[in-house]
């Protein structure tokens, strides 16, 4: 509950300070308005977080001692606007680390350096506020025998407009799994083009 709270109080505090790019024309009568500089349609981002594994556990421990495992993730993060409501994307992350979670038939499955991938579609609520959603994917990177799960991946993330295009963007995702969930904590730097 803490980080949630935490995570909050930066979305508040990103906003306070926040920084629009925006240039003055002026109008035949002379009178001076303000309209926001366009980057372009496509948005390119790199993501840096961890990921809750709450069922996660490591082969020294049991699934009862177990309390969840913090994973490292990166990311890569690519969006196409398609007005000022819409974005459609396509999100890839990497859990970099090894840990066990236990199936629903009771066996212990290894996951390795998971790789989870998912096209989504991004509502604007507001100009900084999106809700993104959509179907894909989960495997294991470079293993022969990898079992791989369906994914339903959300979240919500906090656009900060920096300059020339760039944005840093606190993203907060839960991926509902077949087997087991996740929810992760992070943050994206990006480049609209």
């Amino acid at each position: 509950m803490k980080k949630i709270l935490v995570f909050g109080l930066a979305l508040l505090s990103m906003n306070i300070f926040a920084q629009h790019e925006e240039h003055e024309t002026s109008t035949k009568d002379g009178h001076h308005q303000s309209e926001e500089v366009h980057h372009g349609k496509h948005k390119l981002a790199f993501y840096s977080g961890f990921t809750h594994v709450p069922s996660a556990f490591y082969e020294h421990e049991t699934h009862e001692q177990s309390t969840g495992k913090w994973v490292p993730t990166i990311g890569l993060d690519y969006y196409y606007t398609l007005n000022k409501k819409w974005d459609l994307g396509f999100i890839g992350d990497a859990e970099l680390d090894q840990y066990y979670i236990r199936t629903s038939e009771e066996d212990e499955l290894e996951r390795a350096n998971v790789i989870v991938l998912a096209a989504v579609t991004k509502f604007k609520a507001t100009k900084r506020i999106g809700i993104f959603a959509g179907p894909g994917f989960e495997t294991e990177f470079k293993k022969e025998e990898s079992k791989s799960f369906f994914v339903f991946k959300a979240g919500i993330e906090y656009e900060v407009e920096i300059e020339n295009g760039w944005e840093l963007t606190p993203v907060f995702s839960y991926d509902f799994k077949e087997e087991y969930s996740s929810y992760a904590f992070g943050i994206s730097i990006g480049k609209r083009f």
